[in-house]
């Protein structure tokens, strides 16, 4: 069973990930990140054919450390956050 990213909403300050929220609805969803361990950009081609010489989707990607803000005294988890292409539209894969 292949697992696909959760929606995320993200705020962010100079550029990097500070707190994220993972389906607002649910209890145990806001996360502070504690620490940015990488940054790097994902770019794939258009999956259709397209006039355009260069393009496709380039994701904004950030592997963080990360814990749960109602509990604090529980060590960070692992998280890798990725920002396609248009402000606003995130994706979250838990690593640990």
């Amino acid at each position: 069973m292949v697992r696909s990213p959760s929606p995320v909403q993200v705020r962010c300050v100079d550029g990097d990930p500070v707190e994220f929220h993972r389906r607002p609805n649910r209890r145990d969803s806001h996360y502070l990140v504690t620490e940015v361990q990488e940054r790097w950009i994902e770019e794939s081609r258009w999956p259709f054919r397209s006039a355009m010489p260069i393009g496709g989707d380039r994701c904004r990607c950030w592997r963080v450390m990360a814990r749960r803000s109602d509990e604090p005294h529980l060590p960070a988890s692992e998280f890798v956050l990725r920002m396609r292409s248009g402000p606003g539209v995130w994706d979250l894969r838990w690593l640990t």
